[in-house]
């Protein structure tokens, strides 16, 4: 475990309480410049991806929401921070889906679940400046937009990001997304003609699951 001020602006961690001494000082420190590095290192660090997969799962660590509070009302003009701006709203979007879905009175979880919905968009705004980054907000957008009841929404969203020149790992995650919210919403048949034409090399556990779910649908 390290104690006291570090010379470096690279972060790096181990286990135990180095990350949250980190953050501290860095809070601390009247230059937070180093804190765009941090978020986006141990968010990544964690398994919080920049594109949303429906999968995820997060560890219970106390030092996620001290993150959180801590970057609130802060801005940098770096890509950085837009990454660990973008990874932050997953976290945020994860969780209204997660309150969405909770077996209590809508009137209770549907106005929690979107005040959360509206920090994701607030943070996923800040990777415009940035095409890649902004394509994989752009993306985990639809997928909010779907969690929190406007699956139309989402899935025109999704048709016109396919329509854009994108890598074969960014198309093949669209299609999985466009083929999940059409499960969702009972559309097996569409469901299993997106399922067929992906790519044999594409290997997601996503896709194991959707054929499992369209299976006699075909």
């Amino acid at each position: 475990m390290r104690i006291g001020p570090t010379s470096t602006a690279d972060t790096t961690f181990s286990k135990g309480l180095e990350p949250a001494l980190r953050l501290r000082e860095i809070l601390a420190s009247k230059d937070a410049s180093a804190l765009p590095q941090f978020i986006d290192h141990y968010l990544m660090g964690l398994g919080i991806g920049l594109y949303l997969r429906g999968d995820e799962r997060i560890p219970r660590r106390g030092l996620i929401w001290n993150i959180m509070k801590g970057a609130e009302g802060l801005e940098f003009n770096t890509e950085q921070w837009a990454s660990a701006s973008v990874r932050m709203g997953n976290i945020y979007s994860l969780l209204a889906r997660a309150l969405s879905m909770l077996p209590i009175d809508s009137s209770a979880a549907l106005p929690l679940a979107q005040k959360n919905a509206d920090t994701a968009r607030r943070l996923y705004s800040r990777s415009l400046l940035y095409p890649a980054l902004n394509l994989a907000s752009s993306t985990n957008e639809a997928m909010l937009d779907h969690w929190t009841g406007d699956s139309n929404k989402a899935l025109l969203t999704i048709e016109r990001l396919l329509g854009l020149e994108l890598s074969e790992d960014d198309r093949s995650h669209l299609m999985i997304m466009k083929a999940t919210i059409l499960v969702d919403t009972g559309e097996m048949a569409k469901a299993v003609q997106i399922v067929e034409s992906l790519p044999g090399v594409v290997k997601d556990a996503r896709v194991s699951r959707l054929k499992v779910l369209t299976e006699g649908n075909k």
